[in-house]
């Protein structure tokens, strides 16, 4: 049997569940340390930021986050839910012009039954997809595989949107 070697994920599947619900929001946590090289954090902007996904579904797996906490769209005030729409739109043209997708997904999760892993703060994903990109390992193993550095990933995008 062939073996993926994916160590980023450790620290993901080995985790407990939370039991404690006061333990920080890990989005939150993003705009209070500013480690933003360590986090993946590629851009920040007046009420949202961009990130590079950590336990990504495809390379350059990117997440829109506003910066204040908020479950839904319907809550955000309308400056907040306008420049999360723009900063959407901007990554769509970084990623298109760095990694050269040959498409995009975008989606926001409401809920755990949508499919949200952090349901308490809205995120947008912006997923690059590749012809090809699927295979039989989702469906039999319960495996997606990523064939990336996430580190070179972060620096390649980073460079789009800062204009390099």
């Amino acid at each position: 049997m062939d073996k993926l070697y994916s160590p980023w994920r450790q620290k993901y599947v080995t985790a407990s569940p939370k039991k404690n619900k006061s333990t920080q929001c890990p989005f939150c946590a993003h705009l209070t340390t500013h480690c933003d090289e360590k986090n993946f954090v590629i851009k920040r902007y007046e009420y949202t930021y961009v990130v590079l996904n950590l336990y990504p579904y495809n390379a350059g797996h990117l997440l829109v986050v506003p910066n204040k906490h908020h479950r839904d769209l319907q809550s955000l005030p309308d400056k907040e839910r306008n420049e999360l729409m723009h900063v959407v739109s901007d990554s769509i043209t970084v990623l298109n012009k760095t990694i050269k997708p040959d498409g995009i997904n975008v989606g926001v999760n409401l809920g755990k039954t949508a499919g949200a892993s952090v349901t308490e703060h809205l995120h947008v994903h912006i997923l690059p997809r590749w012809d090809g990109d699927t295979n039989f390992l989702p469906l039999l193993a319960e495996t997606k595989q990523v064939s990336v550095d996430l580190k070179k990933m972060y620096r390649q995008i980073k460079a789009g949107f800062d204009g390099d």
